[in-house]
C-alpha cells in the first residue's frame, strides 16, 4: 500500500511496521488545497485522492485527511464487511459535492477488488450510505466514488453467502436476498439484482395464498361479525387471554387490505419482536407502525393473518373498516430499498416498532405532523424518541416517517388507488411505482448526490411492480367493487 510504504520510508521502525501490516495504516492529518472543477489532490502518501467537480463548491476549499480504525460507535451495518481503516476528513469552505479515492492495498482472502465500495457516514443518519458513481482501479488498486458526506470514509463490500442455489446477500434488518445467476460481480449490480429480489419478495409476501387461521381458545365473551366484498374473503376472530385479548384477522384476497382503527386507541397492532432473521415479515412492524401514527391503520398482506391487541374494558362494539389500497404495496416496496441502500439497523427493527407503539397512546397524535414532515428537531418528536429510548435512532426513524407519509398522501390521488383497485392494476400501478420512487428520491438526495445513476438504477426496480402484481392476481379476481371490509367486535 503507497501509504505504509510512504511511512516506512521516513520512519524505519519494525515494531510499527508490523502494526501497520496487522491494523492498517495509521497516520496524521494531511492538508490540501482543493478547486472546484480542477485536478484531484492527493494525501497520506497516496492513501486519498480528491477532488471537486465543476459546481461542487466555490473559491478556497481545504480539505484534511487522517487515518484511524473503525470505532465502537460506527459499527458497519450487519450486511456489511469493511476493509481497512476509517479515512476521516475536515472541510474548511463552501464544498458540496465531492468525489474520493482511496486505496484498498492486499485484500483479506475471499474479498474481491470489484465488489468494493466506498462508504460515507453520515452523523445525521447515524450510519455508513454506500457512495455513488462508484469505479475500481485494479491498476492503482483503489475505489473511488461521489460523495455529499464530508465527514468518515470506509472501503467495505456485501457480506456474502454462497451456497448450491448461488449468491445471496443480507440486508441490515436481516433479509436475505438471492442474486441473479449471472450478475457481474460488482457492488452495485448486487445491490440492483438484490433490489429486484427484494421487489420479488415483497409482491410474494402481499399476494400469497392464505394462512391457516388458528384460533384456540377463542373468547367467549366477544361476538365476531365479518363482512367481506366478495363473501367469504376475509375472516377474524378473538382469542381468549388474560389482561388483554388478541384478535386474528386473516385476508383471503389477493392484494393487501388497509383496515382503519378504532380512534380512541383500544385496537392496535402487535409487532413480531422474535421474527426471524430471514423471515419476509421483517419489515412488518415497522410498517404497521408506521401506518399507525400516520393514518390510524394496520396492513394485511393477501393470505396473511395479522395479530391485533383488543383492550379490555369496553362495554360498546368495536369496528374495524378495511379495503384494497395500493399504498400498503408502495410503502413495502419502499421501505425494503431503503433497508438495502440506507442501512440504519435500529429504525428498522422489530423492537424499535414496538417502542414506539407503546408510546403511541401519548405522543402519536401530538407527532403526526412533524414526524410526517421529517421534522426530527421538533419538540413532540424529541418527546417520544426519550419515551421510546431512540434518542439515537432519530434521524432514521423521521426518515422512514417522512418517506411513508409522503407515499400516502399521493397514493390516495392516484386513480384507483382506494377504490375499483384490482380492475385497475394496469393502469395505477406505473402511477404508484413512480410515486413510490419520487418520495424515495425524497431521502436519497439527503446522503446521495442528486440524479446519482447508482441510485436510479435501484429505483428502476420499482418499475416492475405493476407487472409483478398482476401476474401475482388471477385475472378472476380483477373485478370492480372488490375489497370492501367491515369487522365488527361486541362484547357479551
Amino acid at each position: 500500500m503507497k501509504f505504509v510504504r510512504g511511512m516506512l520510508a521516513g520512519i524505519l521502525v519494525t515494531a510499527l511496521g508490523a502494526g501497520l501490516a496487522a491494523c492498517g495504516p495509521i497516520g496524521v492529518p494531511d492538508s490540501r488545497l482543493v478547486e472546484a472543477g480542477g485536478d484531484s489532490k492527493s494525501a497520506l502518501d497516496g492513501l486519498v485522492r480528491f477532488s471537486v467537480p465543476d459546481g461542487g463548491g466555490r473559491g478556497d476549499i481545504r480539505v484534511r485527511f487522517g487515518v484511524e480504525p473503525l470505532p465502537a460507535d460506527r459499527p458497519a451495518p450487519p450486511g456489511i464487511i469493511t476493509v481497512g481503516d476509517m479515512v476521516t476528513i475536515d472541510v474548511e469552505g463552501d464544498l458540496t459535492r465531492g468525489r474520493i479515492a482511496i486505496d484498498y492495498g492486499e485484500l483479506p482472502d475471499g474479498v474481491r477488488p470489484e465488489m468494493l465500495n466506498v462508504f460515507g457516514w453520515s452523523a445525521d443518519l447515524g450510519g455508513w450510505v454506500p457512495l455513488t458513481g462508484t469505479v475500481t482501479d485494479a491498476v492503482e488498486r483503489a475505489v473511488a466514488g461521489d460523495t455529499i458526506l464530508f465527514d468518515s470514509y470506509v472501503l467495505g463490500t456485501w457480506r456474502l453467502t454462497t451456497d448450491a442455489v448461488g449468491d445471496s446477500i443480507t440486508t441490515d434488518a436481516g433479509v436475505v436476498l438471492p442474486i441473479k445467476e449471472g450478475t457481474n460481480r460488482g457492488f452495485w449490480a448486487y445491490a440492483r439484482a438484490a433490489a429486484i429480489a427484494s421487489l420479488a419478495d415483497a409482491v410474494e409476501h402481499l399476494t400469497g395464498e392464505p394462512e391457516d387461521l388458528v384460533c384456540e381458545p377463542r373468547a367467549t365473551n366477544v361476538s365476531v361479525n365479518v363482512v367481506s366484498t366478495p363473501k367469504g374473503r376475509f375472516d377474524a376472530c378473538v382469542l381468549a387471554g388474560t389482561g388483554s385479548q388478541q384478535i386474528l384477522v386473516r385476508n383471503r384476497l389477493p392484494f393487501p387490505v388497509l383496515l382503519d382503527l378504532p380512534a380512541d386507541g383500544r385496537v392496535r397492532p402487535v409487532v413480531d419482536t422474535l421474527v426471524t432473521a430471514d423471515s419476509p415479515d421483517a419489515l412488518d412492524g415497522i410498517r404497521d407502525t408506521l401506518l399507525t401514527y400516520l393514518t390510524g391503520a394496520v396492513a394485511v398482506g393477501g393470505g396473511q393473518t395479522v395479530t391485533l391487541e383488543l383492550q379490555p374494558g369496553s362495554r360498546t362494539p368495536v369496528r374495524l373498516t378495511g379495503r384494497l389500497d395500493w399504498s400498503v404495496v408502495a410503502l413495502d416496496a419502499g421501505l425494503r430499498q431503503l433497508d438495502l441502500m440506507l442501512p440504519n439497523s435500529q429504525a428498522l427493527r422489530p423492537r424499535t416498532a414496538e417502542a414506539l407503539l407503546l408510546a403511541h397512546t401519548e405522543h402519536g397524535a401530538a407527532t403526526r405532523e412533524a414526524l410526517a414532515a421529517g421534522a426530527v428537531d421538533a419538540p413532540a418528536v424529541q418527546s417520544l424518541l426519550r419515551a421510546a429510548g431512540l434518542t439515537g435512532a432519530g434521524r432514521g426513524v423521521a426518515d422512514l416517517f417522512e418517506f411513508s407519509a409522503c407515499v400516502l398522501e399521493r397514493t390516495s390521488n392516484a386513480a384507483g388507488s382506494d377504490q375499483d383497485v384490482l380492475a385497475a392494476l394496469r393502469t395505477t400501478g406505473p402511477t404508484v411505482a413512480m410515486f413510490t420512487s419520487e418520495c424515495l428520491n425524497t431521502i436519497y438526495e439527503k446522503y446521495m448526490p442528486e440524479g446519482s445513476r447508482s441510485a436510479k438504477a435501484i429505483l428502476d426496480t420499482l418499475r416492475g411492480t405493476t407487472g409483478a402484481i398482476r401476474s401475482a392476481v388471477p385475472k378472476a379476481d380483477r373485478k370492480r367493487g372488490t375489497g370492501q371490509v367491515a369487522v365488527t367486535l361486541t362484547p357479551r
